[in-house]
């Protein structure tokens, strides 16, 4: 499923997205983010924000900036952030695989349920590294391949399945995480009977330079320009919060 085929299918969910994964993941989710181990002040990026079910769960003692894809998920977000008067909360529709943010804005980056579902994990990866200060913190929380092999052999059987509602079954961390400075430094397995994992990786780019990342078959060093004359997020910011970060 392409970059478009993802925005459709969340825009779809976000109508009924919280009812059905709200109680359920709301555990798990403040646990990961005590992983962000977040001090006073500190400017936190959350890839895939979605409809904002995590955003209550932060401390207000720190800047978040939440980025999704689906237009649909952010209005709900917005709707929360308002609800809830989360001021130090900041949405924005974005391309994680393209974000608009100059190298190292971010103290930590978190992603939840989201890196399993976007068409190249690798890349949105690499971008999380880029924007992340040397020696922050990059959580993730998701389901990841499991090393059992009777338990692998049925997730890359459902995964083609599961990939048309919008996720897959059989992403393997240690590929994602390849060719990239990430340090895994703590893995939790959230629940007894849960699938998902928790892991906090360490950010340890050599000093806070971008990351080399492969495009096709060759590599590049990825660059950020702060005055490109292009952009690719689409600027709503003023619709999403009152204290907009908007791209330098």
């Amino acid at each position: 499923m392409d970059t478009k085929g993802v925005e459709r299918v969340y825009s779809f969910y976000s109508g009924f997205y919280d009812l059905i994964f709200g109680k359920i993941f709301h555990k798990s989710r403040g646990k990961a983010i005590d992983l962000l181990e977040i001090d006073p002040g500190q400017n936190i990026l959350e890839v895939g924000v979605g409809t904002g079910l995590s955003l209550p769960l932060y401390p207000r003692h720190c800047s978040i900036t939440g980025i999704d894809l689906s237009r649909s998920m952010l209005n709900k977000g917005w709707q929360r952030v308002q609800k809830q008067n989360l001021s130090h909360v900041t949405l924005q529709k974005m391309d994680a695989t393209r974000m608009d943010f100059p190298d190292n804005t971010f103290d930590s980056v978190f992603a939840a349920y989201v890196i399993s579902t976007v068409p190249e994990p690798k890349i949105v990866v690499e971008e999380m590294v880029r924007v992340c200060k040397n020696g922050g913190k990059i959580v993730f929380l998701n389901h990841f391949k499991n090393g059992k092999k009777w338990i692998s052999v049925f997730e890359k059987s459902v995964s083609p399945l599961c990939k048309r509602i919008g996720f897959r079954t059989d992403l393997d961390l240690g590929t994602i995480l390849k060719d990239t400075p990430l340090v895994v430094n703590r893995k939790n397995k959230i629940h007894r009977f849960h699938f998902w994992r928790a892991v906090q990786c360490i950010n340890q780019k050599e000093n806070g330079k971008q990351i080399e990342k492969k495009e096709g078959s060759s590599k590049k060093l990825r660059t950020h320009s702060q005055n490109s004359s292009t952009s690719n997020t689409l600027d709503i910011s003023q619709e999403y919060s009152p204290n907009p970060i908007c791209p330098r």
